[in-house]
């Protein structure tokens, strides 16, 4: 075979090499993309988001509906309620500052109150357990006198509250877990600044307008 026959032999081999190359790694790309899709949509399904519910006005009460947590949320009078960095739905009062005036220390307060309300989804599996719930029916596991944690109700669910305070005293972070067949709600407070009595009792009034369906 010629010199020149063997060289178009060799580009066609290599033409064809890099085809299929192109062609694998096109395929593969879509392979990682779907897989990627399909796991972020997973993630999404087992939390709630600000855009799943929908504002309802009543009276002067608003309210956030979501058919996908499961939950209508009361939203206390004259506050403001928005998507949080961290929870689906922040809320704070209109006379809100953040702790020594610093924006990077909310949302614990100095003066005024704040609330952030999130919502697990798990799926129903085979063998599924609510981990929250399983603690709540472990009666060892509240035996200790020391533990920050202990179980309350909130309307007829139980809970699972934990309290942590300052090392200097100055308030308490609270953190609430209502779990609820493969739903668990969190909602969460700080008690802080020279409101944190009437936060206290906000938090309260919060907790026993909540609606789960």
């Amino acid at each position: 075979m010629k010199k020149v026959g063997i060289i178009a032999v060799l580009a066609i081999i290599i033409v064809l090499v890099i085809g299929c190359f192109a062609v694998y790694s096109y395929y593969e790309t879509q392979k990682k993309e779907k897989l990627f899709a399909s796991r972020v949509e997973d993630f999404r399904s087992r939390k709630a988001y600000f855009e799943d519910f929908t504002k309802r006005f009543e009276g002067d009460e608003v309210w956030m509906d979501s058919d996908k947590a499961k939950v209508s949320v009361k939203i206390p009078r004259e506050w403001d309620a928005f998507e949080g960095s961290f929870s689906a739905i922040s809320m704070k009062s209109k006379d809100f500052l953040p702790m020594d005036g610093d924006v990077k220390k909310a949302p614990l307060p100095s003066t005024g109150c704040w609330i952030d309300f999130n919502v697990q989804i798990d799926k129903m599996e085979n063998g599924y357990k609510n981990f929250i719930m399983e603690t709540l029916n472990n009666d060892d596991y509240f035996s200790t006198e020391d533990s920050d944690e202990k179980k309350v109700k909130v309307g007829k669910y139980e809970a699972l509250l934990n309290m942590s305070p300052d090392e200097r005293g100055e308030g308490k972070a609270v953190f609430m877990k209502v779990p609820v067949n493969n739903f668990t709600y969190k909602i969460d407070s700080y008690f802080f600044g020279k409101d944190k009595e009437r936060c206290e009792k906000e938090f309260d009034d919060f907790l026993n307008s909540l609606v789960i369906k």
